[in-house]
């Protein structure tokens, strides 16, 4: 956790210092962790909590570059089909690395704006007692912006969000040991509604 800290200070600290009307939206929502199917079962990260924070950079009042990192601590929990494979069940946190773009989608009011969103980035699954996995993922999302004044509003989004799995994700769970692999073509989606409070930099 102290590495994404880090991480996203370094990223974020060339923005803030030279943007102009930048935005700091920290948030928190609920996830919806998605399952993907297999010959062998199922596998489902449960549901939960999740919370981040979001950096919008305007660029010439046409778009706002968006800098987010998401997280969710929950579970992940395999469910075997097949004969000689049996159930697993192991802590998680999925963490979301994007940069996209937020399109107003109308301008008529100043203190209400509905908008659309975009971004691509990383996925990281933290498994508790497996190896991690990092994942190409893109969001997709709608919401709408209300300012109570000219540097407080509230946010409220919500989003689709897509780790792609190139190669698949597998997992094996049998009499000589479970683990997970990269073996099998898969998909899952995920998805979150959340809240955050805007806070607007500069005059």
């Amino acid at each position: 956790m102290k590495k994404i800290k880090i991480l996203f200070i370094a990223l974020l600290f060339p923005v803030l210092a030279f943007s102009q009307g930048a935005e700091i939206i920290p948030f928190v929502g609920y996830m919806f962790g998605g399952s993907m199917n297999f010959y062998e079962g199922k596998y489902r990260v449960t549901d939960g909590m999740d919370y981040g924070v979001s950096v919008l950079v305007p660029v010439r009042d046409v778009v706002d570059v968006e800098i987010n990192y998401t997280r969710m601590d929950s579970e992940g929990k395999f469910t075997a089909y097949k004969a000689g494979f049996s159930d697993l069940q192991t802590n998680m946190s999925t963490n979301y690395f994007q940069i996209g773009v937020v399109k107003a989608i109308s301008k008529s009011n100043p203190k209400i704006t509905p908008f659309g969103s975009f971004s691509l980035g990383a996925t990281w699954f933290d498994f508790a007692d497996y190896d991690d996995t990092w994942l190409f993922s893109i969001t997709a999302g709608v919401g709408v912006k209300f300012m109570f004044s000219d540097h407080v509003g509230i946010m409220l989004r919500g989003r689709f969000m897509v780790p792609m799995f190139f190669g698949g994700l597998g997992f094996y769970a049998g009499t000589g040991g479970s683990g997970l692999s990269m073996n099998s073509y898969a998909a899952i989606l995920q998805g979150d509604f959340n809240a955050g409070l805007i806070i607007k930099l500069g005059n």
